[in-house]
């Protein structure tokens, strides 16, 4: 009897964990396709209550995000907000903040410094601007597997969504730029939003500090920085055997983690090594820290923003 107690605990370890791993993906395809019961067709909005700008945004939005009655609301809704919060303003900064971008650029210390000094270089240029700090991922197991599977194909979605909003945004305000800002993961995301509009020429980006697995190609108007100038970035640069060096006995520990099937195996480590900074493990990438008082960082940016914004 003890014997066959123990035969079966391995087995009900994973089937406990097939379990698990069934209802996230459950989950991530409820999140993905939980619109497809309600459809709308644009002519059964009632267009003539709309004004030009609602119009449009309509429109815009069975182009990009299909005809799922809720995501059109929300894109609208979204796209709208921008709208009156943007109009009245020569420029529009859009934030996106590193990791999982479940927190704004704000809330992190390396992006707050360079971004108040951005804001205080524009002020000095005489712009009339405002921020847009984004937040890049919601709360949710969903969520969280949607934009590890964005990350991981470089965002084909997300910036896909957010290039279409900016694009709607310099087509309908005369005059607008738009400068899309990130860092880290962030940067990996605004690559791709800059390379969707890359023949837009009211929009500028800075990416600081790209992961070295996310290299897209660099388009016009951006400002790519990848090294702070007080030391090489080893996560931007694929330095392997510093970034080794600097984590091997925190990665050893990690690597004990259990797991009981080769697919566990594979989520888990690539879940640690997404989001290690997020959940604090400690792991260190030495040379990937990017304050505006760097000089590799705040004089590249003002120079960059003199050039592009400066009076004639």
């Amino acid at each position: 009897m003890k014997k066959s107690k123990r035969f079966l605990v391995p087995w009900l370890r994973k089937g406990g964990l097939a379990v698990v791993l069934v209802v996230c993906l459950l989950a991530l395809v409820v999140y993905l396709d939980g619109s497809l019961g309600r459809r709308t067709q644009l002519s059964t909005l009632d267009f003539e209550s709309m004004d030009s700008i609602e119009q449009q945004a309509w429109q815009l939005a069975e182009d990009v995000v299909g005809a799922g009655r809720e995501v059109q609301e929300q894109f609208v809704a979204e796209l709208l907000d921008l709208y009156y919060e943007v109009k009245d303003s020569d420029l529009a900064i859009f934030c996106n903040a590193g990791g999982w971008g479940k927190k704004p650029l704000s809330a992190d210390y390396q992006g707050r410094t360079w971004m108040a000094g951005i804001e205080a270089k524009l002020t000095e240029l005489g712009c009339e601007y405002c921020v847009v700090d984004r937040v890049r991922t919601g709360g949710g197991l969903a969520e969280y597997f949607f934009e590890f599977k964005e990350h991981v194909t470089h965002y084909p979605s997300k910036a896909r969504e957010l290039a279409a909003k900016i694009g709607f945004l310099t087509q309908q305000i005369a005059d607008l730029k738009i400068i899309v800002a990130g860092q880290s993961s962030g940067a990996a995301f605004t690559s791709e939003v800059a390379r969707y509009l890359e023949d837009d020429p009211g929009v500028y980006s800075i990416q600081v500090g790209t992961p070295f697995w996310h290299r897209a190609p660099e388009v016009a108007q951006s400002l790519v920085i990848d090294n702070s100038g007080v030391g090489d970035d080893a996560l931007a640069g694929r330095d392997l055997v510093t970034l080794f060096k600097a984590n091997w006995v925190k990665l050893f520990i990690i690597g004990q983690a259990p797991s009981f099937t080769p697919v566990d195996w594979l989520i888990t480590r690539a879940f640690i090594v997404f989001g290690a900074y997020n959940f604090d493990l400690g792991l260190e990438a030495p040379g990937h820290e990017y304050m505006w008082e760097y000089p590799g960082v705040g004089p590249v940016i003002e120079t960059f923003l003199a050039e592009n914004f400066g009076t004639e």
